[in-house]
């Protein structure tokens, strides 16, 4: 049996371990870590020995990028991209702060959870606010809403898309259902320019049992 590698101990760390992603690209392991008495959050970057090689906290201000990190993903260019209590924080690999996402300026206050980016980088995201899943590109300008709410997704929280396929996983809050989305072709284009909202052949989902 492999032995197991403990990264974080929270019985010896005033740190908690929120969210975990591992690299395709590098074979390193994010972790996004909150200390919750004092609101504050940071992005721990391992190899793939286990050992920590670099901790992203603070702007170049030295001000703190996170309070509370709830998702986190990577995008194609290695930025690292993390869905925080109220904002998308985005960071390149080397832990500069490139931008901060608050929300579409039309809408309320971000409440953001599952996030991920898909082949064309672009960055989705789930709002828990609007109910949506809001679609960003690289550099954080609010392209659309690719998903609102309806009685088939409910609460957008999840988000998984599949390299492979071009499909866009969705994990809905309540109604305890995955939907399944296509809205970039197999040629890795969009598939609509103007709303991006999928067709209905190429919309499923499943109810586990």
């Amino acid at each position: 049996m492999e032995s197991a590698t403990i990264l974080v101990d929270s019985a010896y760390s005033k740190w908690r371990p929120r969210c975990v992603y591992w690299s395709p690209s590098t074979g390193d392991l994010l972790v996004g870590m909150c200390k919750e008495s004092l609101s504050t959050g940071k992005v721990t970057r391992y190899d793939q020995s286990g050992q920590p090689t670099h901790t992203i906290q603070c702007d170049n201000s030295r001000l703190e990028l996170y309070r509370e990190p709830h998702y986190i993903t990577e995008n194609n260019n290695g930025d690292v991209v993390v869905s925080d209590y109220a904002a998308v924080v985005v960071t390149g690999r080397g832990g500069r702060h490139r931008f901060t996402y608050s929300g579409h300026q039309s809408e309320s206050a971000l409440r953001p959870c599952g996030i991920c980016t898909d082949a064309l980088s672009h960055i989705l995201v789930c709002d828990v606010t609007t109910k949506t899943v809001q679609m960003l590109n690289r550099d954080g300008h609010f392209l659309s809403f690719l998903l609102t709410n309806t009685q088939e997704n409910g609460i957008p929280w999840s988000l998984s898309y599949d390299v492979n396929t071009h499909r866009l996983w969705v994990g809905s809050r309540y109604n305890n259902k995955v939907c399944v989305y296509r809205y970039i072709d197999r040629q890795g284009t969009l598939t609509r320019d103007d709303t991006h909202v999928p067709h209905n052949d190429a919309f499923s989902s499943f109810k586990p049992a």
